[in-house]
């Protein structure tokens, strides 16, 4: 699976790309949000899209992934955070969901393979 990270955190997010190379996934690890928005538009083929809601200054991940619906349609995405969902992020099973931090490889790799089947299944 192709898996673009985008976390505020530079130790979360060398420590989620590790983790996910070492169950066998693609991974990008752009620095900010407008790398990571150059990423997509340059290549677009990614499965997966994790951004932390707190990305920065004004920077929300909840933002960050409705452009993502709108650019990168076929992308899951997975917001993750350590305070609560919020108000204005709704999930769609097999499309978009939640992950709160902090999380494990097994939740990972559990949250990963449930994005992994058709969002109908």
């Amino acid at each position: 699976m192709k898996v673009l990270v985008l976390e505020g955190d530079a130790r979360v997010s060398r420590g989620l790309e590790r983790t996910l190379r070492v169950l066998g996934h693609e991974v990008r690890c752009p620095a900010t949000v407008d790398e990571a928005r150059t990423s997509l538009q340059t290549d677009p083929a990614v499965d997966v899209v994790l951004a932390a809601e707190h990305l920065g200054a004004h920077e929300r991940g909840t933002h960050f992934l409705r452009w993502v619906e709108a650019h990168v349609p076929h992308a899951r995405r997975v917001l993750i955070s350590g305070t609560p969902r919020p108000p204005d992020f709704i999930e769609q099973p097999g499309l978009q969901c939640f992950q709160s931090k902090p999380f494990g490889r097994r939740e990972l790799e559990a949250l990963l393979s449930s994005l992994d089947k058709p969002p109908s299944a």
